[in-house]
């Protein structure tokens, strides 16, 4: 089983949103830290696990509220919101 439609847009929303935004900090002087890195890669690497097997562990609310928000509190203005990218489709 996968996850529903609705999911798997919101959450490939989050990925691409998130590919984007390393590859544009990825170098020059606005490369992202390593600590900053770290923590983005953290809140999203149960993602696809989730998209694949969302009768799993982890659900929506698990992922938003124990990784997402976390990331998003901490790094704020300067990282991507992945809260609110995880709910706008």
């Amino acid at each position: 089983m996968v996850a529903t439609e609705k999911l798997l847009r919101a959450f490939l929303h989050v990925i691409y949103h998130v590919t984007l935004f390393v590859r544009i900090r990825s170098g020059g002087s606005h490369r992202l830290s390593d600590t900053h890195l770290f923590d983005l890669m953290n809140a999203i690497h149960n993602v696809p696990g989730f998209l694949t097997n969302p009768a799993g562990f982890f659900t929506a609310e698990i992922l938003k509220d124990d990784y997402f928000a976390p990331y998003d509190e901490k790094w704020g203005n300067e990282g991507i919101g992945l809260v609110d990218f995880s709910t706008r489709v």
